[in-house]
Order: C-alpha cells, then structure tokens, then sequence
C-alpha cells in the first residue's frame, strides 16, 4: 500500500498511526516533539466518557475496549483505579451514565453520604493511564511495526501532498494554523505529580479539582485556561493546586512534588475527523478534542483506518455533536 503521514507525535497521532499499521498501511509520522514532550504527557488522562452521544459516544466506547485489556497488562501504564466522582450540577443526579454496565465497578453514592454542596456522584473503577509509560509503550510499538518518526516542522499540508496521496493531520492545537481553522484555540492545563499513594482517587469536575491514583505516583489539577498559550509552569496555579487537593487529601501536605507539566488541549466546538480531497491528494483531519483526547484517541483512531481504505472515499462526515461534556476538563 502506498504510505502515509501522519502529523503529530501525541496521544491522536501516534494512536492513528498504529491503527493504520494494523491495516497493513506503511506510516511516517512527523512531529515538531517527542511523544513524551506533547500536550497528552502533561494530561490527567482518565476515561471520561459521561455526557456523550452519537459517534463520540462510540469512539469513546472503542477506547474504552482497548483501555480495559491494557489494565491487564501491567506494562502498559494503565491501570484500573477506584474514584470518586462528585457533581455539583447534574440533571441525571438519580441515573446511572451510559458506560455503567461496561465498568468492573460503576455505583451511585447515596445522598447521605455526599459532600456538601454536592447533589450527585458516583463510585467508578475506571481505567486511568500514566502518559510517559503509555505513550512511550505506543512509540515503541510504531516502530516495532516499520514506522518511522521523524522531527519536523510542518509550515503547510500541500507540501506533504507531494510525498504522499494521503495525510492524516493530527495536529493538535497547531491545526489553527496548519489547517486555517480559526474554530482551534488553546485551553492550557496544569498538573502536579506527586508521590502521594492514596487508595481511590477523586474528581469534582465544576471546580476543577482531581487527584488521580497512576502507576508512577498520584496525579493532581488542575487549571483550564481558555486562549492562553504559555507552556511554562505557573507556581501560583501549583500551589493553589495543591491547597485544593490538600483540602481533599491530607497526603498531599506531606508529598513530594516530582513533576509539573503544562499541556495546551486544542479546544473546537466539535471534533473534526472527516475526509478533505484536495486535488493532488487527500486529507484526514483528526483534531479538536479537547480535554478528552484519551478517552476518544482509540476510537478516532479506528475512524481514520476506516477513511483511509474506504474506496471511493466518502463524503465528509458532519462534525461531532457539541453536547455533553466533550471538551470538559476531565483528562486534565
């Protein structure tokens, strides 16, 4: 088969690329960073797919497939931990989410036991991924399988048209430029790790506030800053990080602070994985997820292998839906 590029070297990107591989696709995949240096390293990077519909929902639930097997193999930097999840606001206070019956462990905390100022949560065991082990276990296996990844900094897609028929731009936050979307704009995140082991982790997602349980310590955040584009760490957002999670956690006092990272989460009103035919080539566009780039990277990885060998290509499909909590906080 004829090859293809992929751009961009996080969670989408090398996920697309994989599943390309799988369909027996030879891949090159450009990056202007390291897996380990992208947006997706700094992420919390729970599953997180409440309040979704249509094809995010399915894309959400392939992703969930693949994160419950990894669970099983300790290598792979998922794990499946036990959560809390408090709501402040939530219509469907009495139901359980779509994903229920899916989870080992998915049950409401009853009334009596909510925190104050809360009207709803629930009891999750649900798979939590630690990025530097996953993403490395993801470019270990694209090369395994022949691809090849290379440092480059992509100024236009036309010019990748004359090296091969079909690109698949995952670009993040840099597909504003890249791809002329004005619709992209950064949401910047912060998180601390720290070597906090706590038994179950939790999430009260209108303040922003989680503590996440991984393989490599305890994650904690975090901050969502719509339009900002600064990559370096802000040591006010830090500390009021850790007196937030502090007030939930005790353990958090005494830890020790063993990485800050920052991330830019490319907003949009809506995903955008559809199909571009351009006349010297074609174009998958696989960007705007948001906060939740893990929970649908699987998935939307599977819709790109899909597009790629769909023959005649199909027309583009509509957008993602705006509803629900697709570009919610959650895996930051």
């Amino acid at each position: 088969m004829p090859e293809i590029i992929v751009i961009g070297g996080g969670v989408i990107g090398l996920s697309s690329a994989l599943a390309l591989q799988q369909r027996g696709h030879s891949v090159r995949l450009f990056t202007r960073e390291l897996p380990q240096d992208t947006t997706s390293a700094a992420a919390g990077a729970i599953w997180a797919g409440g309040g979704l519909d249509g094809r995010m929902r399915r894309w959400a639930d392939d992703s969930l497939t693949r994160f419950l097997t990894l669970c099983q193999a300790p290598e792979s930097g998922v794990t499946l931990q036990r959560i809390q999840d408090f709501r402040r606001h939530y219509p469907g206070a009495l139901s359980l989410p779509w994903f229920a019956s899916r989870l080992p462990y998915c049950q409401r905390i009853p009334a009596a036991e909510l925190p104050s100022g809360f009207v709803a949560g629930l009891w999750l065991d649900v798979p939590i991924v630690a990025p530097p082990r996953y993403l490395q276990g993801l470019h270990e296996q694209f090369l395994a399988a022949g691809g090849r990844l290379e440092m480059r900094h992509i100024d236009s897609l036309d010019e990748l048209l004359d090296e091969a028929n079909l690109v698949v731009n995952c670009s993040g936050v840099g597909a504003r430029k890249l791809a002329d979307d004005p619709a992209v704009h950064p949401i910047r995140g912060q998180t601390l790790l720290v070597d906090a082991q706590l038994d179950q982790g939790f999430m009260d997602e209108s303040a922003f506030t989680y503590l996440f349980p991984r393989d490599d310590g305890t994650l904690l955040g975090g901050t969502q800053r719509a339009d900002d584009w600064r990559r370096e760490a802000d040591a006010g957002e830090s500390a009021s990080i850790l007196a937030r999670c502090a007030a939930i956690e005790e353990a958090v006092n005494s830890a020790t602070v063993l990485r800050v990272r920052v991330g830019l989460r490319p907003g949009r009103h809506a995903v955008r994985l559809e199909i571009e035919r351009r006349a010297n080539g074609r174009i998958i566009h696989n960007y705007g997820h948001g906060g939740i780039g893990f929970t649908l990277a699987w998935g939307c990885a599977l819709e790109v292998a899909r597009l790629a060998n769909a023959t005649p290509p199909p027309s583009p499909l509509p957008e993602a839906s705006k509803r629900g909590s697709a570009f919610r906080e959650a895996e930051f």
